[in-house]
């Protein structure tokens, strides 16, 4: 190794010289200590990842003396033909009943290493406990450890049984059935491991849980990265929860046209499962592969009809990244980054880069991002750089918009406004009437409906109906009219039952009369069997326009069933909007008239969107002192119309009566 290392320190003298650059062209850079000369190895921080372009093209390295130091990045990941696995079929797949117990009996037909085997059922709901066993000959068989917990559960699924890179002919898969229902398994898959003889290292990345929010039926958590851009392999959920099993997304913003949107970029299933009173198995590792563009990423927890999980914090893995090169003095060296006009630089270095990745190197550790004080970027000769996000539009003469709510905003920086009920409910369903004011003057938004949505309880109220009394009815009071509620989910607790349920509103007609408007229809059928569910949902195909929701069946001959809590589900929506003051913001709307606004800012909106947001809140709402009301605000357009309709008659009456001729005196 030292006589490597010593030819190779010979080679790279004679390649190794010093380039000229202008370093004030490079806006960020890191101070680092080299203790001598020789081969030296740089491991790149995240916030260098942050500040450098995301393909580290514009890293640059000066030598005390300011001159250009040529460099390798040695990026330590596995070669891409080793990174997936390879899935194939078995030979063949049996299934034999022994007592309380089923025996899969999987003949591989390859005599190549196995990672695990992938089971495959249609079974939607169950949890057993599986003891794997391997041969060589089918007769004489090896233990893979204690068995280890297979299920299916609302999207969350372990069906993946490791065989730690063992070669197998034969692999019998014992499940037990004493205490649950058999379920049927219909085949598997053999995944072969790669061919990367060790699994590569990897480095620990700093990252933290800054916001948390419980929707219907899921839970975001945001985490920030210490940086953009760094190479992921993997994130773990500290969640303290005793027993669980969840279906897990990871996913980043982005912009899709003009349309703010997310992107999944990996997904797995955690849970802490204990079997037949055995210490309790926990997974909650999620692989991943991608360097994501932005330092917040979106984790989805889906808790279907189960509370929300407990979490104490999150870990991360990353991919490490080292910058060698041949250090000619020691002392004081500048790594800079941040250089958009920067392509990537050509070394000769590049053909010594196997042997500099095994020689023995010096580590080098580089300090804090600064800023260039004498930063001057390079004139560009192709389009100019993208603007900063726009802070105020036009002013508004808001005497249109009837309603307003005060903003509360804690930090300036970029916001995360979401629409409350009331909001909603009152302003247009396209949004085009939101405005944010802050001195009567706009302050320009993007619009975000992410696929999230919140819920709100609701307990019915049972009614009769004397004509009808083998009609069950409940009336569902909601906090607001005009909610745009696109689902409502019902419980119960009966166990059996199968039963045609109508949900609809109550408005008056044009003549005082009550007309009833469909909402919802379905069937929902209930058995004793394990895994059924006391949910069902109702997908609302109209927006309710008053504050009462009815739901009726007919039962029959049969006793009614009995509904429990229930919950209103309405999508989210939310404003992003960058602010430098943190007083007298406020949201206005309810203007049937107003047009969309258009603002310069879709321009910058991917940058607004993916920037670390924080959470402005909205207050109680009220109507808006400066605007001009109608003397029938409030009136039932009906009402109106047929009393304008009358005083017409009554005027014409009158105007009739005078025209004609006076009659003569008895």
């Amino acid at each position: 190794m030292i006589k490597a290392t010593l030819n190779l320190l010979a080679l790279l003298l004679l390649t190794t010289q010093g380039f000229a650059l202008t370093p004030s062209e490079w806006p960020r850079l890191q101070k680092l200590d080299v203790p001598g000369p020789g081969l030296t190895k740089i491991p790149l921080p995240a916030v260098t990842f942050d500040s450098a372009q995301p393909t580290l093209s514009d890293l640059r390295l000066l030598d005390p003396a300011g001159k250009e130091v040529p460099y390798v990045l040695d990026r330590n990941l596995p070669p891409r033909e080793v990174q997936t696995s390879l899935a194939l079929a078995p030979k063949s797949f049996r299934t034999i009943a022994e007592g309380d117990a089923t025996q899969l009996l999987i003949e591989t037909g390859t005599e190549a290493p196995l990672e695990a085997i992938d089971l495959e059922t249609p079974a939607p709901f169950f949890l057993k406990a599986a003891h794997v066993e391997i041969s060589s000959d089918g007769a004489q068989w090896e233990s893979m450890g204690p068995a280890v917990p297979v299920f299916r559960q609302l999207g969350a699924e372990q069906l993946h049984l490791s065989l730690d890179r063992h070669a197998a002919a034969f692999v019998r898969v014992t499940l037990d059935e004493f205490r649950s229902r058999k379920v049927a398994f219909s085949g598997a898959k053999l995944i072969l491991s790669p061919a990367l003889a060790t699994p590569p290292v990897l480095a620990p990345l700093g990252v933290r849980i800054t916001q948390r929010d419980d929707y219907a039926g899921e839970t975001v958590l945001t985490l920030t990265l210490d940086g953009s851009h760094v190479p992921l392999a993997g994130l773990t959920l500290e969640a303290k929860d005793q027993l669980f099993m969840r279906r897990v997304e990871v996913s980043i913003r982005e912009m899709r046209g003009n349309v703010s949107s997310e992107r999944t970029i990996g997904s797995g299933t955690i849970y802490r499962v204990a079997l037949d009173g055995a210490a309790a198995r926990t997974q909650l590792d999620i692989p991943l592969s991608v360097s994501p563009p932005t330092r917040e990423l979106l984790i989805h927890i889906r808790n279907g009809d189960s509370p929300p999980l407990t979490f104490e914090g999150a870990q991360a893995q990353q991919h490490p990244v080292n910058l060698l090169f041949n250090a000619t003095a020691a002392g004081g060296y500048t790594l800079l980054s941040g250089n958009p006009q920067a392509s990537a630089p050509r070394y000769d270095l590049a053909a010594f880069a196997g042997e500099m990745h095994k020689a023995s190197a010096t580590q080098a550790v580089p300090g804090n991002v600064q800023e260039v004080p004498d930063y001057h970027p390079r004139e560009s000769l192709t389009e100019p750089p993208m603007p900063d996000v726009p802070l105020a539009g036009a002013p508004l003469e808001s005497k249109a918009w009837a309603r307003l709510q005060p903003i509360q905003i804690t930090r300036a920086g970029v916001q995360e406004l979401e629409l409350d009920v009331e909001a909603l409910a009152r302003s247009r369903p396209d949004g085009r009437d939101l405005r944010v004011l802050r001195e009567g003057k706009q302050i320009p938004y993007v619009i975000e409906r992410p696929a999230l949505a919140r819920s709100i309880p609701l307990t019915p109220i049972p009614a009769t109906d004397a004509r009808r009394p083998s009609l069950s009815i409940w009336k569902l009071q909601l906090p607001q009219s005009g909610i745009p509620i696109d689902r409502v989910t019902l419980t119960t607790a009966s166990p059996l039952f199968q039963r045609q349920l109508r949900l609809y509103e109550k408005v008056a007609g044009p003549e005082g009369q009550t007309i009833e408007i469909p909402l919802a229809s379905g069937e929902w059928t209930r058995t004793p069997d394990p895994g059924t569910p006391e949910t069902k949902t109702f997908f609302v195909h109209c927006r309710p326009g008053s504050d009462t929701i009815w739901i009726e069946t007919e039962n029959g001959d049969n006793p009614p069933i009995a509904l429990g809590t229930c919950q209103a589900v309405y999508p989210v929506v939310r404003l992003i909007f960058k602010v430098a003051e943190t007083d007298g913001f406020v949201l206005t709307y309810t203007n049937k008239n107003a047009q969309a606004p258009r603002y310069d800012l879709d321009l910058v909106a991917l940058k607004l969107l993916t920037s670390s947001r924080n959470i402005a809140r909205l207050t109680p709402g009220r109507q808006n002192p400066s605007a001009t009301h109608s003397d029938f605000e409030g009136i039932n357009g009906g009402y109106v119309f047929w009393a304008a309709l009358s005083l017409v008659v009554v005027v014409m009456l009158v105007v009739v009566a005078k025209l004609l001729p006076t009659p003569p005196a008895a």
